[in-house]
Formats: structure tokens, C-alpha cells, sequence
């Protein structure tokens, strides 16, 4: 299987508890209901009830049970085998609410099931920095995906740096940005005098804050998603750029090659052709290569799909919702990409 076979059923999550009892809706955001007379086209989906099992209630040194439970849930990813790759925030601090009890425990970042639910393999270093921020991981994981070789790459919106991990996830192989130190400015400006602000501050990393400057060709600001492709560069030909939606802070999608060296970037803040709106966070917030050499980037409170080839090239921009009948905002968080016959 290939990976862009497998990655078509990539699954977004906004929040899962997997605990016993609870069953699992899955919800790719931004895929609603297409007009009544396009239902007879479009993918249904239905909830598995008994999907996945239930996660382990190890007992504490006083034989107490606690329950595993993930918290936010932050990406999740396909694997050659059709494991699903699951990345929670549970570990970090706020990850889990209140509301989740107070015997439950946080599951380890990153749950593998195999295709009948089963937990198969849990890892990540859930280690915390003094100031309550991932020490090892990217803080707040945002975006997940299995490449070729079946590493993992994860995001994080919060400190600046991608990461690939192997399978199992004993190994840190590459990591692209350096944790806590990101392009943008230090400190963060503050509201204009007289004007609304629209500004995202960080309280762990002052330069992992929005707006940043979109610039840097080593360091990056927040990344809400990542592919890898498989196909030859149309620059280089070289395999395995990654793609990164760079677009807490940044408003960029911004290419490095396998190695983790700087390529090309393009987008910007604004409402015009090619641009990325510049509030309210994660613009870009997804990124998608077609079989076709296509780029699908989500300009999310724009409401709109950016199309470009894959040296930014914009091609075409759809809006989610029609002109002035929004009924509903962030729509634009995710594209899957079908991958099959005649498919783009």
C-alpha cells in the first residue's frame, strides 16, 4: 500500500475520550453535508460504537485503578498497516478537563490501535518543563503523518519544531525548528494604542506567538499540519519534501527537503489571492498533496481551500461556504485527499 493510498482515511479528532464505555465519532471538520442534490456522491460515514476498546486501568501502588483517558485529542495518522496512529494532549497541563475525574489518568502522547480497535503500542516522553510545557515533544501536538519508511511526524502549535519518529517511537530521527525559539519577535507586540488586538501571546515561548514574522528559513512558528511526499521534488528530485502548514503565528506553507534544509515557502496575511487570514491562529491550518502535484493549504476563518502547484503556484480557491451565508465559522481545518482511480 502506498502512502497516499493510506493516508486517504487519515482521521481528524477534535476530542476523544477513550475510556470504557465511551464510543467514538469521528468528524472531519469542514466536510458537512454537500446541497441536496449532491447526497448521492457524497461519503457517509457511521459511528463504531465498539471502536476503539477500551485503553488500560493500570492500579497504582494502593491498588487503585485509573483509567486511561487521552484529553484533546490533536491528529491522528495511518500506517502501512492500517494502524491508526493517535496523538493526544492529555500529558500537558490543562490536556485533561476536570470533568474527566479525578481517578482517571492521562494515556501516554501517542496510542497505535490496529484496525479492530486494539491498543497495540503507546509511547512519547510526557516529560513537563518547568514552566508546564513539553519538555520532549512539541508542545501542544498539532498535525501527524506516517511517511514512506512508516516514521511519524508530529507538530506542535506551541514551541516551534516539527518532529520524525520511528514507528516505535524509541528514536528521534529529525527534528526541523528549535524547540522554543521561533520566527517571530521578541517580545510580542502589543495593541496599537486605540486599536483592537488580535494577537496570540505565548506564555511558555515569547517568539512562538502570533503575529511572527514568516520569514526564517530555520525556524518556524506554530505548524498545524504535515505531509510528506513521496513523489520527486519538482525542484530538486529529490524524495520525501516535507510540507508544513506553518500557520500559528507564520501564514506560510514552507517546504524543507528530507534532511530538514529549507526549499521554498509561500503565503501571506491577508484576505487576497494566496494569503492566509492573519487572526485568530492556524492559517494555513492544513496542508495535502494530490496524486496530481497538487497542494491543498485551509485558510480556516477565510472559509476557503488555497490550490497551488507544489512550488506555490495558485491555481485555484474554493470557499467553503457560499458568499455571505456563513453559518458556521472554521470551517476550512482539514482536506483529506481521496486517492484511487481517477481520483484526485
Amino acid at each position: 500500500m502506498t502512502m497516499a493510498s493510506r493516508n486517504t482515511r487519515i482521521l481528524r479528532l477534535g476530542r476523544l475520550h477513550l475510556a470504557a464505555g465511551f464510543g467514538v465519532l469521528v468528524i472531519a471538520a469542514g466536510l458537512w453535508p454537500p446541497a441536496p442534490h449532491a447526497q448521492h456522491s457524497a461519503i457517509v460515514y457511521q459511528v463504531d460504537p465498539a471502536w476503539p476498546r477500551p485503553l488500560p486501568a493500570p492500579r497504582d501502588g494502593d491498588g487503585q485503578t485509573h483509567q486511561w483517558i487521552t484529553g484533546d485529542v490533536a491528529a491522528s495518522c495511518v500506517d502501512s498497516r492500517d494502524h491508526i496512529i493517535v496523538v493526544n494532549r492529555g500529558f500537558q497541563r490543562g490536556g485533561v478537563a476536570f470533568t474527566d475525574g479525578t481517578q482517571s489518568m492521562a494515556s501516554p502522547p501517542v496510542l497505535e490501535f490496529d484496525p479492530a480497535g486494539n491498543l497495540v503500542n503507546s509511547w512519547g516522553d510526557a516529560t513537563l518543563g518547568p514552566t508546564g510545557a513539553a519538555a520532549v515533544l512539541p508542545n501542544s501536538v498539532h498535525g501527524c503523518f506516517v511517511d514512506d519508511e512508516d516514521n511519524i511526524w508530529i507538530g506542535g502549535n506551541g514551541d516551534g519544531i516539527v518532529q520524525k519518529w520511528a514507528h516505535d517511537g524509541k528514536r528521534l530521527l529529525l527534528q526541523i525548528g528549535e524547540k522554543g525559539v521561533c520566527d517571530g519577535v521578541d517580545p510580542a507586540p502589543e495593541a496599537p494604542a486605540g486599536k483592537a488586538w488580535f494577537g496570540r501571546p505565548n506564555r511558555f515561548y515569547p517568539t512562538c506567538a502570533e503575529p511572527g514574522l514568516n520569514q526564517s528559513r530555520t525556524r518556524l512558528n506554530g505548524v498545524a499540519d504535515v505531509y510528506v511526499d513521496s513523489t520527486p521534488d519538482p525542484v530538486t528530485g529529490e524524495r520525501g519534501s516535507v510540507y508544513l502548514a506553518d500557520g500559528y503565528g507564520n501564514n506560510r506553507v514552507v517546504v524543507f527537503d528530507q534532511t530538514g534544509k529549507y526549499l521554498r515557502q509561500w503565503g501571506s496575511a491577508g484576505t487576497g489571492p494566496g494569503q492566509f487570514s492573519v487572526f485568530g491562529g492556524g492559517h494555513p491550518h492544513c496542508v495535502n498533496v494530490s496524486r496530481d502535484g497538487l497542494v491543498y493549504a485551509c485558510d480556516r476563518e477565510n472559509a476557503r481551500i488555497h490550490v497551488t502547484d507544489r512550488v506555490g503556484s495558485l491555481k485555484q480557491t474554493f470557499a467553503i461556504d457560499p458568499p455571505d451565508q456563513k453559518s458556521a465559522t472554521w470551517r476550512a481545518t482539514d482536506v483529506p485527499v481521496r486517492h484511487g482511480s481517477g481520483e484526485r
